[in-house]
């Protein structure tokens, strides 16, 4: 099943599993990584849905999967159509066919700081954001080892997305096919540790700030892509959320670089700590709405 979307909006849920859980399960969206097609998540989304007895919606990021805004189409966008337009939208429209169900978001990598950035919009919808394998860009946050080899790499990605018509991140192995509006918001928070939307009069440090929600965030051992201090960063812009982190060991038999990405095709080690955690906060919601109509 497939929801509507109004005409701006142009973050189609890719898939939804689960449509028929009860009325009170869980509802969980599903971001995924920069570069990823929805459709590669089908395997957590699946398990996902069958462990909560809940929905899981799977979508594709503006530009990636079955998106229509494709770059080399001429679509020219970046981070604030994503988070200001795409993601408010979809969250509305899935509390609007799942009514007074719990609502979560589940983000990997990009998608997680993408769903961080959006919940400052849509945290009343919320009960809890899920952060997997996803901290900020910032290269100084990395171990120091790496720090001048990623200094490097940004540096060379930033240059291949100013001086070329869009970011040909499906030639380079990294990314996605990606407009430089957004690649400039990418690099921006690669090289400041800081979110910037280009062309958004909100001042998006200050409303995380602010931001009141649950959040989890799941990391992988090992992974060079979001290591610890990457992690620790995304949350502490968020310090008045009620935070709890664990590591998992992902898929183990993986080189390390991999294990960013393969969870989602193999997500036991992730599936378990997520589904105890939503668990508990459908919970805990449950009682305090009990206790609200006590009163």
């Amino acid at each position: 099943m497939e929801l509507e979307f109004p005409a701006e909006a142009r973050l189609p849920a890719h898939e939804i599993v689960g449509e028929r859980a009860g009325p009170t399960a869980p509802v969980c969206l599903c971001l995924p990584a920069m570069g990823l097609a929805a459709r590669y998540y089908r395997p957590f989304a699946e398990a996902l849905a069958q462990a909560l007895a809940g929905t899981v919606a799977v979508a594709d990021l503006r530009g990636q999967g079955e998106s229509d805004a494709r770059v080399r189409r001429g679509a020219r966008f970046g981070y604030r159509e994503i988070v200001e337009q795409d993601l408010p939208a979809l969250l509305d429209a899935l509390a609007g066919r799942f009514r007074h169900r719990p609502l979560f978001v589940i983000g990997h990598s990009l998608g997680g700081q993408l769903a961080t950035l959006s919940a400052v919009h849509r945290q009343d919808r919320l009960v809890g954001l899920v952060l997997v394998a996803a901290g900020t860009a910032h290269y100084r946050v990395w171990p120091h080892a790496n720090r001048l080899r990623a200094w490097l790499a940004l540096s060379g990605i930033r240059a291949v997305a100013t001086l070329l018509p869009w970011y040909p991140g499906s030639v380079l192995g990294f990314g996605g096919d990606q407009p430089r509006r957004l690649m400039r918001d990418w690099s921006y928070n690669a090289f400041t540790g800081k979110y910037r939307c280009a062309g958004s009069r909100i001042d998006y440090e200050a409303r995380l700030v602010a931001l009141r929600l649950a959040v989890l965030a799941v990391t992988i051992r090992d992974d060079p892509v979001a290591p610890p201090g990457a992690v620790s960063e995304l949350l502490a812009k968020v310090p008045q959320t009620e935070q709890k982190r664990l590591e998992v060991d992902g898929v183990s038999s993986d080189e390390p670089w991999r294990r960013h990405f393969s969870w989602a095709r193999r997500p036991d080690a992730v599936l378990d700590p997520v589904v105890q955690w939503i668990q508990a906060r459908v919970r805990a919601r449950e009682q305090t709405t009990g206790a609200r109509a006590a009163a």
